[in-house]
């Protein structure tokens, strides 16, 4: 399985790089890379600004020349055709506390089932940028960017998918369910990110 992240640069409701924000004495992005780095054949990171990243041990790549600044499809077909495994997890930058153990459950949900694609769903909304993907899908990501059909929706509704709830994980993973979709889009997202490591880190040292 490869892990692909989308770290897409300064975001205009943030203000800033939402991937070099730091939680937990850690940066975003190096929260995710460690966290995937020990269940990932390969770790690539989709960016426009590969410099900001010199120091990463990953694959890091641009969004295909063609397809450039069309957002996180763009990056969904990137991330894919540079994949080296039939499955890949797609990772948003902006989720701090997407845990390997859920995404590798996504993963053993979509081998098992041979699906293009494994949702999750939380409170009714998806979550596609946490999912798992199977690599088959790249010309279906193709022919919806090259017909301007860039909504990562656009995509699904072309797929054979399986969207996945909160009850349907193991017990375990129900109970990190919420926080492993919890994204960060403003500057009170990510004050509520640090209370968030906070409360987690505190349950850690209680066990």
């Amino acid at each position: 399985m490869n892990t692909i992240i989308l770290a897409g640069g300064k975001s205009s409701r943030m203000g800033e790089n939402k991937a070099l924000l730091t939680i937990g004495e850690m940066r975003v992005i190096d929260r995710l890379v460690d966290e995937y780095s020990t269940i990932s054949h390969q770790i690539i990171l989709i960016t426009n600004q590969p410099e900001v990243y010199d120091d990463l041990r990953v694959t890091i790549k641009s969004d295909v020349k063609e397809f450039r600044g069309q957002g996180p499809l763009a990056g969904i077909y990137t991330g894919l055709k540079e994949a080296t495994t039939a499955t890949s997890l797609i990772i948003a930058c902006d989720m701090p506390f997407a845990s390997s153990a859920m995404g590798g459950w996504l993963e053993a949900e979509l081998v098992q089932g041979d699906y293009d694609a494994v949702i999750p769903s939380e409170d009714g909304q998806l979550h596609p940028l946490f999912g798992a993907y199977n690599r088959r899908i790249l010309p279906v990501v193709r022919n919806c960017l090259v017909e301007k059909k860039r909504r990562v929706t656009d995509l699904l509704s072309q797929l054979h998918m399986k969207i996945v709830e909160k009850q349907d994980a193991p017990k375990d993973l129900q109970e990190i369910w919420n926080d492993s979709f919890w994204n960060m889009n403003t500057k009170e997202d990510y004050r509520l990110a640090l209370e968030i490591d906070r409360r987690i880190r505190g349950d850690k040292h209680e066990l």
